[in-house]
């Protein structure tokens, strides 16, 4: 299905060039093909069948294929681009998940309806509104009027990269905007989520039952309406983690962020096949990864799967 998804996408990296070529060049369409076809390395003519076939191989032997445009092999961007997609998604989205689940049992505890509306408000706004937006807004005030941030790259250009104070401290100032652009789009959305979760967990009759024992609010909000409420946005968060290792394409080319979400963008934008291919792939692979690794520890976070396992 990789395979085919990227093959229907219109437009290939040879037409894609060769236009370029045309307008730069002033040369003819047959030339400008015939040259695109040279400096790309790439055969257009091949059957659908020879080349689904040259991309099975490939995933068998661990070869991804080479990019066109990069004339690097797709396994090597992935190695260098992976880091930083984990290091700024990963970040963002755990540090939007613990904020936003606190902020949504606290919501749904106290029943407040400023406090609702206010929730629904801020969902609406954030939740409607295009991250690439976002972003854009904090480049315009952090960056440009404020001169506060950077707002391109992942470090600076005059630190040499290696485990120094120097270079730890760019990758975390240039990280900045990156991480709370994707912080601000999930923020709500976890709010919201456990907001329902936890209201749906009070009407449960062994919240009835822990407050009829006399047990304080304190143990029943953490203890028993937090720890099961959270039990849903425990599988949102690995399906959530694992699309955002494909990288915010937009968000990352905002910022010229060097990760997953860049490099995707650029093989969409030239019709880079096999980089394409690559990409979708390692993305489909990590959303399968994260739900298993989050089915296999939902039996120890749950006790009721534990004690069914146990009694089979």
């Amino acid at each position: 299905m990789t395979f085919l998804i990227v093959k229907l996408m219109p437009g290939d990296p040879v037409h894609v060039l060769a236009n370029e070529l045309r307008t730069t060049q002033g040369i003819s369409e047959e030339q400008a093909v015939k040259r695109a076809i040279t400096m790309l390395n790439y055969d257009p003519n091949k059957t659908i069948v020879e080349q689904m076939v040259q991309f099975v191989k490939g995933l068998v032997t661990g070869d991804l294929g080479t990019s066109i445009r990069f004339k690097t092999p797709v396994v090597n961007i992935i190695k260098a681009a992976l880091p930083w997609t984990l290091f700024s998604a990963g970040l963002a989205t755990i540090l939007s998940y613990f904020v936003g689940t606190k902020m949504g049992l606290y919501v749904a505890w106290k029943q407040d309806k400023k406090a609702n509306a206010i929730t629904d408000i801020v969902s609406s706004i954030f939740g409607s509104v295009p991250d690439y937006v976002i972003g854009f807004l904090l480049v315009s005030i952090f960056a440009v009027q404020m001169g506060l941030l950077p707002s391109r790259g992942a470090y600076s250009a005059t630190v040499d990269p290696g485990f120094s104070f120097a270079f730890i401290g760019s990758v975390l100032t240039h990280a900045i905007l990156p991480v709370l652009s994707l912080f601000i789009v999930q923020f709500a959305n976890w709010i919201v989520n456990m907001r329902g979760s936890a209201a749906n967990v009070m009407n449960q009759e062994y919240i009835k039952y822990a407050r009829a024992r006399g047990l304080s609010n304190k143990v029943i909000r953490k203890q028993y309406v937090g720890k099961n409420a959270s039990l849903p946005m425990i599988t949102a968060l690995g399906t959530t983690f694992g699309m955002l290792v494909g990288g915010a394409p937009l968000i990352e080319n905002v910022f010229s962020y060097p990760g997953v979400g860049f490099f995707l963008n650029t093989g969409v934008a030239v019709r880079d096949i096999p980089l394409m291919q690559g990409l979708f792939f390692m993305i489909i692979m990590t959303v399968i990864v994260c739900n298993f690794i989050v089915d296999l520890l939902y039996g120890y976070i749950d006790p009721r799967l534990r004690r069914s396992h146990g009694a089979k």
